[in-house]
């Protein structure tokens, strides 16, 4: 049997092509305005990362995670019913870190096709000025939230 340990160590190189740009992207939505939606990537057996992202219009015309969210898990399960997927991603603000207390951060959560789900963590603060500065990362390993190849 495989630990978790040893299978991040076979993975590590897949998880970090999609927690790279998931993060450079959360960063750059939070230095511009402020917040972000969730966001997506995927990662195919080639290596090549595609991000992604889902639009909502609501009644009051104001979408928020809580729209948008469902709608990227839902498409990340239905790109990897369709396509041959590595893995999957998803990108998050956060108003707490499990086991570290409360306080905003961007969270990653990635789950691979071989089995593993692990989220990273980075908090975020703001100074006087405004300014967003980052924490350093947390990393856990977790439960699957996309389920993206369990009905494969």
């Amino acid at each position: 049997m495989t630990t978790p340990q040893e299978l991040y160590a076979a993975v590590k190189g897949d998880l970090g092509a999609l927690a790279k740009p998931l993060f450079a992207k959360s960063e750059q939505l939070l230095r511009e305005r402020g917040d972000f939606l969730p966001h997506a990537a995927v990662l195919a057996p080639d290596g090549k990362v595609t991000l992604l992202g889902a639009m909502c219009i609501t009644g009051d015309g104001f979408a928020n995670s809580w729209h948008i969210l469902p709608m990227v898990h839902d498409g990340l399960r239905a790109m990897a019913r369709e396509r041959d997927l590595a893995a999957v991603g998803v990108a998050e603000r956060v108003d707490a870190i499990p086991g570290h207390g409360a306080g905003r951060a961007v969270k990653v959560q990635l789950e691979h096709h071989r089995g593993l789900t692990i989220a990273f963590y980075m908090s975020i603060t703001q100074d006087d000025q405004g300014a967003t500065a980052f924490g350093r990362m947390v990393t856990l390993f977790s439960e699957s939230e996309v389920n993206a190849w369990s009905a494969a």
